[in-house]
């Protein structure tokens, strides 16, 4: 009869799991909570339902390694290198100002240095697992605050690298550093650049001409373990080497097939990972120690939030988004477990510290997913009450935006918002911008854009901006919360602006247009658009077919999300001639038979049914084009007709059936 002891534990810790997470979903709980209670329940301190816990352990480290590697996909060197400046500033300030804090507050209680050192190592790290998750989640990986939150966690994941080199150094054990294993962890990592610089996309290209996904998959989970193995044996962290994968393969042709491939495998390790945390609280140390734990969670976390706020201020972000990003990193990571097992084997920490570090650190991490649903809310709450005066207005600000009037205010100095104040250039039409990156927006004063800092959601912001002047705002931000709470302050502060928003996606669009938004362009729905334009021009279907097929969708889109009875404004409602005709941009033919002949001779109308509204000649357009004129080689006709028409004068154009 065979040993079915692993199996077991497998089926238990999955059921459970599933039973957690999904009551936890009911309750409109992250399920990571419900990951977390399972570890309380089945692990050596709970009901010990789990005999191998070590192996349990293991797996767990896969799932952190294979988190750390889809984090490298998502951050290629190129985003990092453009992430330099927020990197280097929050990152600093948050690792600095906490270690700092927890460093000195653990020496004030009476813990020897090597201790107190650990701990501000230890605490100072978030836990990329779950914040990056529930980012992801609520689609606000790329909103300000989201920003400020990944810059935090990737210099938090760099640091790990010098906190566990330098660690021995703490210990009873100092002589296990040493120059040698600083040379061979430089050796190993130079082996490591060497083989992505000229040998991995060699061969995941031999790999892909397989034509085998099972070994591409095979492939990419031996280059993720065997570089996170790598860097162990370097005397660095494992998931340091499965990060540095990740990035190797950033910016390859396969980067988005590695990563729906990985997804699957770095979900369900998560969870295994997320259930081992809660193995390692003992519960009656918590129970017993309780008003310690709960004290000292909460001034770590006071601290933690303190120290996120700083960095994001430090990045010259308003106070919102500051808090907002130091809220939601409040709590401890799972590389702390790391450091403080490494510790605690070094001798380091003693074994009554240890315990009650990890019961801080799980407790922490069970109550992210509460604080991420109501840290918005608090960050509001907190920068209304300390300023209620708004935020980064200054009289330089107010003494160039007085003299605006009728003008438009474009939320957000990303690509969106640039084309936007371009088009309005060329229009000669007045603009504002607002943007909360202070970097960004002293660029853009350097270019000599008027420009404000500040955020579009604080009335005093928007006041400052001439809002009561203005005629019409443009919403091009990427936070989807700050959308819902900026476009009803506007509406309040001035009913007749005409407000224009976008968002990611078309399910926000109702509660969008309910909030006060005249019109709500959806990136999903735009992508489709392009999409279709690049598909129907490959078919060589005509440009006016593509115009009024786009125009069409564009028209049944406004209609289904339109307020009340208002009327959509859409190309076909400009151009109502198209209703019961194509308009059709046709280039003539360099063996045209038509050359050289005036329209009267061709007798254009009478033959095709379809009207010339205009020749484009040497970039020049000829609208209503005379009799005499004579059709000349490099010409193109602007045709207006039935389709069946178009299609006639296309073929006469040609001198033969298309």
């Amino acid at each position: 009869m065979p040993d079915l002891s692993a199996l077991q534990d497998v089926l238990i810790l999955l059921g459970l799991a599933l039973v957690n997470a999904y009551l936890f979903s009911l309750l409109r709980q992250s399920p990571i909570v419900g990951y977390l209670t399972t570890g309380l329940l089945v692990g050596p301190y709970g009901f010990h339902l789990i005999k191998g816990v070590h192996e349990v352990e293991m797996v767990a480290e896969v799932g952190v390694i294979l988190l750390l590697f889809t984090i490298g996909l998502e951050f290629s060197v190129k985003r990092i290198v453009r992430l330099r400046n927020l990197l280097l500033t929050t990152g600093t300030v948050q690792v600095t100002a906490t270690a700092l804090a927890v460093t000195c507050g653990t020496l004030l209680l009476g813990e020897h240095w090597p201790a107190a050192i650990t701990l501000g190592m230890a605490m100072a790290l978030s836990s990329t697992a779950i914040v990056l998750k529930l980012l992801l989640e609520r689609g606000e990986v790329d909103s300000a605050h989201g920003r400020i939150a990944l810059s935090i966690l990737l210099f938090q994941d760099l640091c790990v690298i010098l906190f566990i080199v330098g660690l021995p150094l703490l210990g009873t054990q100092a002589h296990a550093f040493s120059i040698w294993s600083l040379v061979r962890a430089g050796a190993i990592l130079f082996g490591l650049y060497l083989f992505v610089r000229y040998l991995l996309k060699p061969l995941l290209r031999r790999i892909l001409r397989t034509r085998a996904p099972e070994l591409f998959r095979l492939t990419i989970l031996a280059i993720v373990l065997g570089t996170a193995w790598a860097t162990a044996e370097a005397g660095l962290s494992l998931a340091l080497g499965a990060f540095l994968a990740g990035l190797s393969l950033a910016e390859s042709d396969s980067s988005h097939q590695v990563m729906a491939d990985i997804i699957p495998f770095r979900d369900v390790f998560l969870a295994v990972f997320f259930i081992s945390v809660g193995m390692l609280v003992d519960i009656r140390l918590l129970v017993a120690n309780l008003g310690a734990v709960l004290l000292g969670l909460l001034l770590l976390s006071l601290a933690k939030t303190l120290a996120g706020t700083l960095a994001g201020l430090a990045a010259r972000y308003p106070l919102r988004t500051a808090l907002t990003s130091g809220l939601i990193t409040f709590q401890v990571g799972e590389f702390s477990f790391i450091l403080l097992a490494q510790a605690r084997d070094l001798q380091a920490i003693p074994p009554q510290t240890y315990q009650l570090a990890l019961s801080i650190v799980a407790l922490s991490m069970m109550l992210t997913p509460l604080m991420f649903r109501q840290a918005q809310t608090i960050a509001n709450f907190v920068a209304r009450t300390i300023n209620r005066r708004g935020e980064d207005l200054v009289s330089e600000d107010q003494e160039r935006t007085a003299n605006l009037e009728g003008h438009v205010i474009v939320a957000g100095y990303g690509l969106a918002g640039r084309n936007v104040a371009r088009t309005l250039r060329e229009m000669c039409i007045p603009y504002i911008h607002l943007e909360m990156n202070g970097e960004v927006v002293h660029r853009a004063r350097k270019a000599g854009e008027i420009i404000i800092h500040g955020d579009a959601t604080a009335p005093a912001v928007l006041e400052g901006a001439g809002i009561h002047r203005a005629k019409s705002m443009v919403l091009a931000i990427n936070d989807p919360s700050a959308l819902a709470r900026a476009i009803p302050t506007a509406r309040e502060l001035n009913p007749n602006l005409y407000i224009l928003a976008r968002t990611h996606f078309v399910a926000h669009i109702d509660q969008l247009i309910q909030s006060g938004a005249d019109e709500i362009i959806s990136d999903e729905f735009g992508a489709g658009l392009e999409m279709a334009t690049f598909l129907l021009r490959q078919f060589k279907v005509p440009e006016g077919r593509v115009l009024k097929i786009l125009s069409t969708l564009r028209n049944e889109h406004h209609q289904r999300y339109q307020q009340g009875g208002r009327q959509t404004r859409n190309l076909t409602g400009y151009l109502s001639v198209l209703d019961n005709g194509d308009l059709e941009i046709q280039a003539v033919p360099d063996d045209s038979p038509c050359l050289g002949k005036s329209l009267a001779e061709l007798n254009f109308r009478s033959v095709t049914g379809c009207n010339i509204m205009g020749v484009i000649r040497q970039e020049r357009v000829i609208y209503n084009p005379p009799a005499d004129l004579c059709i000349e080689a490099g010409d193109t006709l602007m045709l207006l007709g039935e389709a069946a028409g178009v299609l006639k004068a296309r073929e006469f154009l040609h001198g033969h059936p298309l």
